[in-house]
């Protein structure tokens, strides 16, 4: 993504990231166990962003693109998808389960991992498949934005 619509993009995701991780790192690994408004732990959360960061890689490469994922690639969690794409709900509770089994050091490990892997790829696109998919890439951003209140309430809870 070198010119400037896609820097626009990334630009955008920065600043929604750069507030939602500050949040993370002040609840820190024992703070992310605590259960949010929206019934699951800040952890399962974080598990739930981080396989959509993830995703991102997946989505450009086989629905944009029309190029296979390379063999073996897999998800984080060790999902590795199917001819079918289930729902997003399907993705949310297998993603959330996976986070809920795991220490906290290990989501937030994954959750860095996932963002800066999103981060490079996101490098890879070009203005043109930006302006093709403007909708999507526009998207992106939004998630953190979409969970920043769950944060910031555990946040002012205390």
């Amino acid at each position: 993504m070198a010119g400037s619509g896609a820097q626009t993009i990334l630009k955008s995701i920065e600043e929604s990231w750069s507030r939602f991780k500050d949040a993370v790192d002040q609840l820190g690994v024992d703070g992310i166990e605590q259960p949010t408004a929206a019934g699951w732990s800040a952890k399962e959360m974080l598990g739930h962003i981080a396989f959509w960061d993830e995703a991102v890689e997946g989505a450009v490469t086989v629905l944009f693109r029309k190029v296979p994922l390379p063999d073996g690639w897999q998800f984080g969690s060790g999902y590795v998808p199917e001819d079918e794409w289930p729902r997003d709900f399907v993705h949310n509770a297998r993603e959330a389960a996976w986070a809920a089994g795991q220490p906290g050091a290990a989501v937030l490990e994954r959750l860095d991992t996932a963002h800066a892997a999103f981060l490079a790829f996101l490098e890879t696109v070009s203005d043109t498949e930006a302006a093709e998919h403007a909708d999507y890439f526009r998207a992106l951003g939004t998630h953190y934005r979409d969970h920043q209140a769950e944060l910031d309430a555990l946040l002012a809870r205390g």
